[in-house]
């Protein structure tokens, strides 16, 4: 899940709109799809910890 930046919304990335063709370089955010508001994606090690971060808060 990714929460926006801007308005707070919690999304799955594949809600979201990817390659807006605005970023030079090509698109490598997702962006809010209630607000529009591009967000960076979370590395695969950030992912990673926010799992083990969660499974640790529930024990």
């Amino acid at each position: 899940m990714i929460r926006c930046g801007f308005c707070g919304y919690e999304f799955d990335p594949a809600e979201g709109k990817r390659g807006c063709g605005g970023c030079s370089g090509g698109c490598h955010n997702v962006h809010c799809p209630r607000c529009g508001y591009k967000n960076p994606l979370e590395s695969g090690l950030a992912q990673r910890l926010k799992q083990v971060m969660h499974k640790a808060a529930k024990e």
